[in-house]
């Protein structure tokens, strides 16, 4: 399962204001359901990555850990194939937000002591 996310902050070990035990890159993703997370970027993909990307991240469980996801950025998305995504989930989620909010309604109470 992979869930799509804006990066809003790449933080990178090579940026001179983060000083980091080792080579690893983060970034600070708004998800599409308005979660904010901070989730490892694959280090394969680390150098591409650009704040304002849409990101794929890998939430499949891992091996040794039932139900614990990877929580892992593994593809960048751009273009079309980016804002169809985000568009897609965005709307999804804007639909489900209203829905819950309906106000449930409920019949006026009566004030007849008979």
């Amino acid at each position: 399962m992979y869930h799509p996310g804006k990066i809003v902050k790449i933080l990178s070990p090579q940026d001179a204001n983060i000083k980091s035990h080792d080579n690893t890159t983060q970034a600070l993703i708004e998800m599409w359901d308005e979660n904010v997370f901070t989730f490892l970027i694959d280090p394969q993909i680390a150098k591409d990555v650009k704040d304002g990307d849409i990101v794929l991240v890998d939430y499949t469980p891992l091996p040794h850990a039932s139900h614990a996801p990877r929580h892992v950025v593994t593809k960048i998305l751009r273009g079309k194939s980016a804002s169809a995504v985000w568009d897609k989930y965005k709307k999804y989620y804007e639909t489900r937000k209203k829905t819950q909010k309906q106000p449930s309604v409920q019949p006026p109470q009566s004030e007849y002591f008979g």
